[in-house]
């Protein structure tokens, strides 16, 4: 099938690890999150210290302003003296490739990176400048209103989003050395075939399919490049259109991030205009052959994100059963 899927259908237990669809209620019944008062960071914290000599700063002179925990990582925002602000993040062993992927971004000068103040890829610590509201947070989710408000801006973001992809492609390598998981056409079907044999084995129908899916994408002569796997306007800036929270990421083909990015009706718009960045006309039917076969293999890779938060931290049992979740979407498109 093409086109968006219903979205009840895909929100139903689907949420990803970095989804934060303007849901503050839902993070602080989710996972120990914190609209606080301003409070004073504890000096016994590393990953605060680090931030706090990265800032010039002691570390009792940081105020945490917003505190979200969840068991794949640890977001605070760090309130300096005079109102300027920052973001630490902190993730776990085994989760660890999004702070060198963003500084990496951010260093080789690619359009739109994320801004970094530092990181430290080791540790699995990132700290970078305040950028404002989220485009959900100032503009809502597009539920409401059909996306009155969000198409337009959601279309200007998926095109700035297949430039930054474009501008990515020569750190392809780099970024699978730095540790960025391998989701490249031609790793897809092994990675699926280990996906369904250890969650959903009644799934195993669906292997053929991937792999000529896989093939046609192989052959569509789009290079791998950096791919955000949980690309929604809770992870854009509304003034800048600035992609953040990187730590699903993986080097595949670029447009599986369609699988996320476009799930209603008044985001095939943006689809359209994502296409168009890379010299596709979306009417094409070869276009929508791959197009199609990228969406599908999408759900195999938010399949395999949150396998690696499995194997990293364990499965929170408010999920269920993520990776059989999204492999039965896998034929969806």
């Amino acid at each position: 099938m093409s086109g968006a899927p219903d979205a009840a259908t895909w929100r139903a237990g689907l949420e990803s690890p970095g989804r934060v669809r303007q849901t503050l209620a839902m993070e602080t019944t989710h996972g120990a999150s914190r609209e606080a008062g301003r409070h004073s960071a504890p000096v016994t914290d590393p990953a605060l210290e680090w931030a706090a000599g990265v800032l010039e700063l002691r570390p009792e002179a940081l105020g945490i302003g917003w505190e979200r925990e969840r068991e794949w990582s640890r977001v605070r925002r760090l309130d300096r003296p005079g109102g300027r602000r920052a973001w630490l993040k902190q993730v776990p062993e085994g989760l660890r490739a999004e702070a060198a992927l963003t500084s990496l971004l951010a260093r080789s000068g690619v359009p739109g990176a994320l801004p970094v103040l530092a990181a430290e890829p080791s540790e699995g610590w990132l700290l970078t400048p305040d950028g404002g509201q989220t485009l959900s947070e100032a503009l809502g989710d597009g539920e409401a209103d059909g996306g009155a408000l969000l198409a337009a801006p959601w279309e200007e973001a998926l095109r700035a989003y297949a430039r930054l992809q474009r501008a990515a492609e020569p750190l392809a390598g780099e970024l699978l050395a730095a540790g960025v998981p391998d989701l490249r056409p031609e790793a897809l079907p092994a990675l699926a075939e280990r996906l369904v044999f250890e969650d959903a084995p009644e799934l195993a129908r669906l292997l053929p399919l991937w792999e000529e899916d896989a093939a046609c994408l192989a052959a569509s002569g789009i290079p791998a490049s950096v791919q955000h796997e949980d690309l929604h306007p809770g992870n854009v800036f509304a003034a800048s259109l600035t992609v953040f929270d990187w730590g699903d990421a993986s080097i595949s083909h670029p447009w599986q991030s369609l699988t996320v990015a476009v799930q209603e009706p008044w985001e095939l718009g943006a689809q359209e205009a994502y296409l168009r960045e890379w010299g596709r006309d979306p009417g094409d039917p070869q276009t929508a052959a791959e197009l199609a076969a990228a969406r599908r293999l999408g759900c195999v890779g938010r399949a395999a994100s949150w396998a690696r938060v499995r194997d990293a931290v364990g499965t929170p049992p408010r999920f269920g059963n993520p990776v059989a979740g999204w492999l039965a979407r896998g034929e969806d498109f």
